[in-house]
């Protein structure tokens, strides 16, 4: 399955990106790689109250989007049997994440993959697409969400928020009041495509890696995303 995925991912990029784009994207996955090394960053921790997120959901600005909740092997198995693009060939980490028990929602727009977020129920679910170690309480039926990603020709037509909309929902349907999630604290397309769904700030988090080293330090924090008031300020 992994040289396959990686022979797809490959042909697909061939395809679909100009030489400049695959020069971008080398130079990005070598910045992937020395991060690996030595990285240090820091992040938001959020945690959401979920209430009923329907009328919040506002639709994609793109025809013909569909939302697949993938389980397990066999709903992948599935699915690519119905002609979608299978996301354990699509998109990294898929398959190792659905065998841990992460819940994949997937948006397709003519059974094509378009974007992915993650849900997780038990630490080793969170792991394979958060490793930050802040703490969920699981055993209190809170759950987590995490490792979004959108296909290039895809972004910027608000499919990120379509989404996280659509796992809240599937969280709320599981019987999920609570999740947490983290999000950089330079990242401010997810910090706003979040914010619709009752965002509340409670942690700041650094992540600190030299070689096999790593540092964890948190501090508490309350109210809205400060990159949020930035926004704010500037629009008044």
């Amino acid at each position: 399955m992994k040289s396959s995925a990686l022979g797809y991912r490959l042909r697909r990029l061939l395809r679909e990106e100009s030489a400049t784009a695959l020069v971008r994207i080398g130079a990005a996955r070598g910045g992937e790689w020395s991060r690996k090394l030595v990285w240090t960053g820091e992040s938001y921790i959020y945690r959401y109250e979920i209430a009923d997120v329907s009328s919040l959901i506002s639709s994609p600005r793109i025809e013909g989007v569909e939302i697949k909740f993938i389980e397990c092997d066999a709903d992948a198995d599935r699915l690519a049997v119905e002609g979608y693009e299978d996301p354990r060939v699509v998109l990294r980490h898929a398959a190792r994440r659905i065998r841990a028990g992460a819940v994949g929602c997937i948006a397709y727009v003519d059974k094509q993959f378009a974007s992915a977020g993650w849900v997780g129920f038990c630490p080793e679910a969170k792991k394979t697409f958060d490793s930050l170690p802040y703490r969920v309480a699981f055993e209190n039926g809170e759950a987590c969400t995490g490792g979004s990603w959108t296909e290039r020709r895809f972004r910027g037509k608000g499919l990120y928020a379509y989404v996280f909309g659509q796992e809240l929902r599937y969280l709320r349907d599981c019987g999920r009041t609570t999740c947490r999630n983290s999000i950089p604290v330079g990242n401010l397309p997810s910090q706003l495509g979040q914010s619709r769904y009752g965002a509340r700030l409670c942690g700041v988090g650094r992540m600190t890696k030299v070689l096999w080293w790593r540092r964890w330090t948190e501090r508490v924090a309350e109210g809205d995303c400060p990159s949020l008031a930035v926004v704010r300020n500037e629009a008044g």
